[in-house]
């Protein structure tokens, strides 16, 4: 095995099999007490047989639907440069939205992309982090001022 390929990063590798947990959805738009709901998650990594790419699939739950969602997760060992390419039922249902990021130092793998919301482009980032014995993802919506707020966050353990 050609030690060049392996360029996911070792969070996701360390990732790699079947978690469940809650993930939490935040609408701001909404009245206070319905702005966050929380639902059962579960979530699976997968890596290439090269250790190249990773594919991470999700789902959740809103008022009684089911979600889901799936990101695929390439990089660059060298650069720690990193790119999502991400779609979910909900959230991201008509495009495959692509983010980008750069591993900093054992870290969340944060990455950030743009949606068009009408006139002028949010934000939207994505970020996954492996701390002890949890998984957790996590999303933002930015502003166009650059303002962001949590959207969604889900912690996992081993399934």
């Amino acid at each position: 095995q050609n030690a060049s390929l392996m360029v996911v990063s070792k969070q996701i590798k360390d990732a790699k099999g079947s978690w469940k947990g809650k993930s939490k959805l935040h609408l701001s738009h909404l009245p206070p007490e319905k702005r966050v709901t929380e639902s059962d998650s579960t979530l699976h990594v997968d890596l290439d047989e090269h250790g190249s790419f990773a594919t991470v699939t999700y789902t959740w739950h809103y008022e009684g639907t089911r979600h889901e969602g799936s990101v695929l997760v390439c990089g660059s060992e060298k650069s720690k440069a990193f790119t999502y390419a991400w779609v979910d039922s909900w959230h991201q249902n008509t495009a495959v939205m692509t983010l980008t990021g750069k591993e900093e130092g054992g870290g969340p793998l944060k990455a950030k992309g743009t949606w068009d919301a009408g006139g002028e482009p949010w934000g939207w980032t994505l970020a996954f982090s492996l701390v002890k014995d949890q998984f957790v993802l996590k999303m933002e919506v930015v502003t166009p001022a650059g303002e962001a707020e949590w959207a969604v966050e889900g912690v996992y353990s081993r399934a």
